[in-house]
C-alpha cells in the first residue's frame, strides 16, 4: 500500500464549462432548440453534443442507483397504470431520399402519481440496418416464422420492403417511398417492444401483492403482450386489463359540448340539477357517476365494449373494454374499474414531452403537393432522440415539481424531496 489518499472529485470535474451544464440541461427540457442553446449558452455544437451524451450516461447511472421499486408501497400509492405511445418523426437522414423516420415511442406512467415507469423507444442504436440484414442472412432463417428467429427482433431492409409493398396492396398506405429505415441504428419491431415493455413493468412490480390494473390504447399488440406477460395474475384475478379507445381529432368546443351532454344525462337520471352536480366535492361525484353507472351496465358483458356516458374533457367520447369482466364483481365494482379506465396520466405525459423537447413537437406538413412531414429543429440521428427520452424522463420523474409542490417520484414514495440537476450532474 502506498499510504496515500486522493478524492474521486465530481462527475464534471474534466469539463472544461462545467458550469453551464444546469443551463444547458434545463434548456434541453424546456422547449429550446440545439441553435438556440449553442447560441444563448455560446457552445460549440461539438460541445453540446457531448454534454448531452453526459447528461445521459448520469442519468442512466442516477436511475440505476434510485429507482429501486422495492421500497414503494403499491397498496398505498395506488397500483393502476396507463399505458400508450406516440410517434416521433426523426428527419429524413440522406439527401437521395426524401421521407422522414418515424418511431414510437411506448410509454407506461403510475396513474396516481404521474411516475413514468417505464418508457422504450423503437430504436437500437447498437446496430446499423446493414448489420441486421447481414445477421439474418448469417442465421439463415427466411424459411422459419418470424416468431421463432433468433434475429426476428429488429427490421432488416429486405423486410421492410416486403411489409410496405403488403401494405401498399392492401392500401394502408399511399406510397412506399414516404416510409423508410434509419440509416444510423436499427427500427425494433413494435410487436416486440411492446412484449419486451410488458416484461419490464413486471419486473418493476415483482415485489408487490397490491392487486393490479392495466389500462392500455386500442392496440392489438399491447393487449396481446399484457395478456400473456400477466396471464398469472390475471388468471388469479389479481390483476385487471383494460383497453380504452375515444376522439382523439375533437377540437376544444366540441369537447366542452360532449362534457355538457353528458352531465345533462346525468342531471336527467339522478333529478339534480347541474348547478348542484358542479357543486358536488370529486369523491362525492366519483360515487354518483359509479352508481348511476352499476344500474345501466346490470347484466352486460363489458369485454364487447362500454361507452362511457360521462367522459371527461381529456377523453370525449370514450369506450372501454373491460378484459377480465367476471361474474365475480358486482355491478358498483365494475362501474368503478371503468371510471379508472383511463389514459390521462400517461396522455398528460406525452403532452409535456412534446411541448417541452423542442424535437419531439408534431411535424408540420408542407403545402406542395408531395404532403411531407419536415422541421428545422428536427433531429437527424435517432440515437440523440433516444438519449434525450432518458434524460426527459429523469427531468419529470424526479426533478419538476407539480401543484402539490411534489414530483412524481415523492408522490410514488421514491424520494423525500426534489432532486437538483446538482445531484446527478
Amino acid at each position: 500500500m502506498c499510504l496515500k489518499t486522493f478524492s474521486e472529485g465530481k462527475p464534471a470535474r474534466r469539463h472544461k464549462r462545467s458550469d453551464k451544464n444546469r443551463l444547458i440541461f434545463q434548456m434541453l427540457c424546456n422547449d429550446l432548440s440545439l441553435r438556440k442553446i449553442s447560441k444563448l449558452t455560446e457552445t460549440s455544437y461539438r460541445d453540446l453534443y457531448g454534454k448531452i451524451d453526459f447528461f445521459y450516461d448520469q442519468v442512466r447511472v442516477f436511475t440505476a442507483q434510485r429507482q429501486d421499486f422495492s421500497r414503494v408501497d403499491y397498496r398505498e400509492v395506488g397500483s393502476r397504470f396507463a399505458t400508450d405511445s406516440q410517434t416521433l418523426t426523426i428527419n429524413l437522414p440522406t439527401r437521395r431520399k426524401r421521407a422522414p423516420v418515424m418511431v414510437q415511442h411506448l410509454c407506461t406512467a403510475h396513474a396516481r402519481s404521474g411516475f413514468i415507469m417505464e418508457a422504450s423507444l423503437q430504436f437500437d442504436p447498437a446496430l446499423t440496418m446493414e448489420q441486421a440484414q447481414k445477421q439474418a442472412e448469417e442465421a439463415d432463417e427466411e424459411e422459419v416464422s418470424i416468431a421463432f428467429r433468433r434475429h426476428a427482433r429488429v427490421w432488416t431492409k429486405d423486410e421492410f420492403d416486403e411489409h410496405l409493398a403488403k401494405l401498399l396492396k392492401q392500401k394502408r398506405i399511399d406510397k412506399a417511398e414516404l416510409y423508410q429505415l434509419p440509416h444510423d441504428g436499427a427500427l425494433v419491431r413494435y410487436d416486440i417492444l411492446q412484449f419486451a415493455h410488458a416484461m419490464r413493468l413486471r419486473d418493476h412490480l415483482a415485489g408487490s401483492d397490491a392487486p393490479l390494473v392495466f389500462v392500455m390504447d386500442d392496440d392489438k399488440g399491447l393487449r396481446q403482450a399484457f395478456s400473456s406477460v400477466f396471464a398469472t395474475e390475471v388468471k388469479s384475478g389479481r390483476a385487471d386489463l383494460a383497453i380504452v379507445s375515444f376522439d382523439k381529432g375533437m377540437t376544444n368546443d366540441h369537447r366542452n359540448q360532449v362534457v355538457a351532454v353528458g352531465q345533462s344525462d346525468l342531471s336527467a337520471s339522478t333529478g339534480l340539477s347541474l348547478a348542484n352536480i358542479r357543486a358536488l366535492t370529486d369523491q362525492d361525484y366519483a360515487n354518483l357517476v359509479d352508481q348511476e353507472v352499476a344500474a345501466r351496465i346490470a347484466g352486460l358483458d363489458l369485454r364487447a365494449g362500454f361507452q362511457y356516458p360521462f367522459p371527461r374533457k381529456s377523453e370525449p367520447n370514450r369506450c372501454v373494454w373491460l378484459l377480465t369482466d367476471s361474474p365475480d364483481y358486482d355491478d358498483r365494482q365494475r362501474a368503478r374499474l371503468l371510471r379508472l379506465a383511463t389514459l390521462r396520466s400517461v396522455d398528460s405525459y406525452f403532452h409535456k414531452f412534446r411541448s417541452n423537447v423542442r424535437f419531439a413537437s408534431r411535424p408540420s406538413i408542407s403545402s406542395g403537393s408531395v404532403k411531407q412531414t419536415w422541421d428545422r429543429q428536427y433531429l437527424y440521428k435517432p440515437s440523440l432522440m433516444a438519449k434525450l427520452v432518458e434524460i426527459y424522463r429523469l427531468y419529470h420523474n424526479w426533478c419538476e415539481l407539480g401543484a402539490d409542490k411534489k414530483t412524481p417520484a415523492m408522490r410514488l414514495g421514491l424520494a423525500r424531496g426534489r432532486i437538483y440537476e446538482r445531484d446527478f450532474l
